[in-house]
């Protein structure tokens, strides 16, 4: 066996155990948080439906680097290192999502918002100092602060997004949206 083919076994054993590590965690803190949610303290999420997109296109990534490794491996000239590393970076992919999603929420307690993104530090955020908010044609809430700056987009399909309008509604920061 070439010594390339032994890196994407390599590789390909790593990012299943990234993915693993990192689904074992994030299945942790749900279920330490998710109990005491009510509606002034309460987490705003990604759409729970990209969970399945990206363990989707993780798990379709592994199964296609198994199957065109077993046809190498049985000696498929037509099977090259690319078609391994190819799988690999379709899984990676779906790791990288898989991250970002279960790094970037908004935890609203009362009043007060911490908003969490992928490669920056928390924000804490009053809601009485969000200046305006534009609804946009998908039901996307646009937070903007007193000078106007972009502070975070958030989707009409996150989870808690309910419960984060009505929070906008009591602050008078939302005063319309479309139902």
């Amino acid at each position: 066996m070439g010594r390339s083919i032994v890196k994407c076994v390599v590789y390909a054993i790593t990012i299943c155990v990234l993915y693993g590590v990192i689904e074992y965690l994030n299945n942790r803190n749900n279920s330490v948080k998710g109990n005491s949610q009510d509606d002034t303290h309460y987490i705003v999420r990604v759409p729970s439906a990209l969970k399945y997109v990206y363990m989707t296109m993780f798990i379709l990534g592994i199964i296609l680097f198994v199957v065109f490794f077993l046809f190498k491996v049985k000696g498929n000239a037509s099977v090259t290192t690319g078609h391994l590393w190819f799988s690999l970076i379709f899984a990676g992919i779906g790791l990288l999502v898989m991250m970002w999603a279960t790094r970037w929420s908004v935890h609203v307690d009362g009043s007060e918002m911490e908003v969490y993104k992928m490669f920056r530090e928390k924000t804490k955020v009053s809601i009485q100092d969000i200046g305006s908010v534009e609804v946009g044609k998908k039901e996307e809430l646009i937070l903007y602060d007193q000078g106007g700056k972009k502070l975070l987009t958030i989707d009409g399909l996150s989870d808690n997004y309910d419960r984060f309008v009505k929070s906008l509604k009591t602050y008078r920061k939302i005063t319309k949206i479309s139902d």
